[in-house]
């Protein structure tokens, strides 16, 4: 046998060995090329749709609305060559998709899982609700807090073209505005391995660009209602850290974890009972179950802290004209950091010196 039919050979017997062994693994990524081929394969390119004269006037109305918002909004980044959201793919279903986070039953640190060649992230996406569900309930059969949660969009972070999705069309002028400056903003920055940290920018930026965005149409929001609403978010926010921090103490205690699990379920109940009570003022219709992966998922989405606020404040009184631009140039800067160096500095007041990252 020839050295390059050995080396063949060697490959596809490596290759089946990693197939049985991490055949779950193999059937997931399997379940996400099927989804993302569709997409490729599929989508149509919405400069096309709208020479169709069959389709429904809200619709036209979105797709126009959708390329609006990705000019000025790529123009606000600066960022040059993105092709997401010129096309549009029609899904067939409600929902887009869901996602599952995974926490220990004592532990406020969620699981991680590796992608190579991507990186790793803190949450696992799926695009079949039965299949998430079934992947939850072997976690929770293991021991483990689950959240499950849907997706109203994603990034594949500039590896391919992102559409917009046929559910996202009912989402109206503002909803479309935020959609895209939070997911254009993780294909202009994102942090590998440290999900935590682009999500919490993202989720900070895309409320400047989306409230811009709507201010250039003649839709500015409405100050104080803003205002209303930022204070609420701020109780509730406290709240939720208020029940992070009583759980660490919970778990870091010398107690017997069975003592440490009844002192969670008991204060956990506490929370929820409180939380109901103030339904009305936060806004809130339905209740997510809560455990440490639904804490871990909440504070992912949090912007914590005035650092982004303060660094944006800076580049827009520096940098007037290109404020967004400097903003991302700033943060990106904190790549040559590890993910506790730049928790650190979401905790600071959001200067960016050489101590950051030591």
């Amino acid at each position: 046998m020839s050295r390059k039919k050995k080396i063949a050979l060697g490959f596809l017997v490596a290759l089946l060995a990693f197939g049985i062994v991490n055949r779950r693994w193999v059937v997931y990524l399997a379940h996400l090329a099927k989804h993302q081929l569709r997409v490729v394969f599929f989508k149509e390119q919405i400069s096309e749709r709208l020479k169709r004269s069959d389709i429904p006037a809200p619709q036209r109305q979105a797709l126009e609305t959708t390329l609006r918002i990705r000019q000025q909004v790529e123009t606000l980044y600066g960022l040059r060559g993105s092709k997401s959201y010129r096309s549009f793919y029609d899904l067939g279903r409600k929902e887009l998709g869901f996602n599952i986070t995974v926490a220990p039953a004592l532990n406020l640190k969620p699981e991680s899982f590796r992608f190579w060649p991507i990186g790793s992230f803190d949450y696992l996406g799926f695009f079949d609700e039965a299949y998430a569900n079934a992947w939850a309930d072997e976690y929770r059969r293991r021991g483990f807090d689950v959240h499950v949660a849907a997706i109203g969009g994603y990034s594949t972070l500039g590896w391919f073209e992102d559409p917009l999705y046929s559910s996202q069309l009912d989402w109206g002028e503002a909803g479309l505005a935020y959609l895209l400056a939070h997911e254009i903003a993780h294909e202009k920055l994102y942090f590998e391995n440290d999900t935590a940290f682009s999500e919490m920018l993202a989720s900070f930026i895309e409320i400047k660009a989306g409230r811009e965005y709507l201010a250039s149409v003649g839709r500015p929001v409405n100050e104080r209602q803003v205002a209303e609403k930022r204070k609420r978010r701020k109780e509730l926010t406290a709240e939720l850290l208020m029940l992070r921090d009583s759980l660490e103490k919970i778990y870091e205690s010398q107690a017997p974890d069975t003592e440490k699990l009844a002192d969670k379920k008991k204060l956990i109940a506490d929370f929820n009972s409180r939380l109901r009570n103030r339904a009305a003022y936060f806004g809130m219709t339905t209740f997510p179950e809560i455990n440490n992966a639904a804490l871990v998922q909440l504070h992912r989405y949090t912007p914590q802290g005035k650092a982004f606020e303060n660094l944006y404040e800076n580049c827009r009184k520096a940098e007037p004209k290109s404020a967004y631009q400097c903003w991302f140039r700033e943060l990106e800067k904190l790549k040559r950091c590890t993910a506790a160096q730049r928790k650190r500095w979401v905790e600071s007041d959001g200067e960016i010196t050489g101590e950051n990252c030591r």
